[in-house]
C-alpha cells in the first residue's frame, strides 16, 4: 500500500488508491459508491478483492 495513496472501497468491492475517492466505479460504474479503508483494514480489504478477482477468473 504505500505510496498508493488513500484506499477507497466500492460498494462493489473495487478498490481504487488516490488522494480522492474516484466518481465513478470503473468495475460497477456506481457513481460516488467509494468510501475510505480504515488503515486497520487495509491488508484485509486486499486480501478479499484480489481473492474475488480471481474466483471470477476462474468461473470465466
Amino acid at each position: 500500500m504505500a505510496g498508493k495513496g488513500i484506499v477507497w472501497e466500492c460498494e462493489c468491492g473495487n478498490i481504487e488508491y488516490g488522494a480522492y475517492p474516484p466518481a465513478e466505479c470503473s468495475e460497477c460504474e456506481a457513481v460516488d459508491s467509494f468510501i475510505k479503508v480504515p488503515d486497520d483494514e487495509i491488508e484485509e480489504r486486499e486480501a478479499e478483492n484480489v481473492l474475488a478477482k480471481r474466483t471470477a477468473e476462474e468461473e470465466n
